[in-house]
């Protein structure tokens, strides 16, 4: 047995100790211009599992895998598996990777952007965010007649007041909840995005304030009105009445769409059945519903796809949503 396979033999999934060739000195990885594109999507996305970013890039899953190992460990340290995806089955599941200061310094040397490296308390929740939007951008790529407009974007088109804001993807708003008013900013688990599709030569568009991912921390009950979900709702509804969307985002009157994602199909339909009951049995054809289970959750890691963009939202007292027409 050669020096370097008995050393692939020995190293943990979880180890940054090197990979050594045939003289037993650690591997030095050449960064290529596809690994630049792997650092982009994960400036972009922060935690990924290996089988999204394969989606992304293409090309043998299995050479991916081994060069991924490679850049997350010594001497080269450009990706990093992060600890907090160490389940009781992690050894099972796809790697979760996400950008290392090395891969940040390739970028930055690229004069390419890279926001800092950011410890996220709820690991699961971020993670769940990250593959939703990803998803989106995979559904966009693989159809030509329709594009992802990202915040970026977005942000250079709003009113100057709200580019001039702290949080200029909060939405202020005032709203009534069990009998009580409340004013507060309210804020999506994700940065405001829309989708253009352009239809015979017309583009149409449908715009987001980010997404609500859901990961079932919080019991939910259609009676449960004091609940965050009960509140956010209430928030929601206020932002959709007055069409805050439009004076804060500068967002058409039509099209606009919040997202509601939840870890399992039961959680869903309770969520619903809450919209239901606040809105007096007619739901909101703004509000729209998806489950998508998280990596804390029994069922099996959805496998990467577009369906978050290409397959129908459900409704409370509205028919199914179709974004791509």
């Amino acid at each position: 047995m050669s020096a370097q396979t008995e050393s692939r033999s020995r190293l943990s999934r979880w180890s940054r100790d090197p990979v050594l060739d045939n003289n037993g000195r650690p591997r030095a990885a050449q960064v290529t211009e596809r690994d630049i594109e792997i650092f982009k999507l994960l400036s972009r996305y922060p935690y990924l599992p290996i089988d999204d970013i394969h989606a992304y890039v293409g090309g043998s899953l299995d050479g991916l895998a081994a060069h991924m190992n490679l850049l997350c460990r010594r001497p080269n340290l450009y990706l990093n598996r992060p600890h907090q995806q160490r389940l009781a089955d992690a050894n099972y599941r796809r790697i979760v990777y996400e950008l290392d200061d090395r891969g940040r310094q390739a970028l930055a040397d690229r004069s390419l952007p890279g926001l800092p490296k950011k410890y996220h308390r709820n690991f699961a929740h971020e993670l769940m965010a990250c593959r939703i939007m990803l998803s989106f951008e995979l559904g966009a790529r693989a159809n030509k007649h329709l594009r992802l407009i990202p915040w970026r974007e977005i942000i250079n088109k709003m009113p100057s007041a709200t580019q001039n804001a702290e949080e200029p993807n909060a939405i202020p708003v005032t709203f009534e909840s069990h009998g009580a008013t409340h004013s507060k900013l309210i804020k999506a688990d994700w940065r405001p995005f829309g989708i253009e599709r352009r239809d015979g030569g017309k583009s149409l568009y449908c715009f987001f304030p980010g997404i609500e991912a859901d990961t079932g921390t919080e019991p939910i009950a259609a009676t449960d009105f004091r609940s965050d979900i009960s509140q956010k709702f209430s928030a929601y509804l206020a932002v959709c009445s007055e069409r805050i969307y439009q004076s804060h985002f500068g967002f058409p009157a039509q099209g606009f769409f919040i997202p509601f994602v939840t870890g399992s199909k039961t959680r869903m339909e309770h969520m619903m059945q809450l919209l239901k009951k606040l809105t007096g049995g007619r739901g909101h054809p703004s509000i729209i519903f998806k489950c998508f289970p998280p990596i804390t959750s029994f069922e099996r890691p959805p496998l990467p796809s577009g369906n978050m963009l290409t397959e129908p939202w459900l409704r409370v007292g509205a028919e199914p949503l179709h974004l791509t027409g």
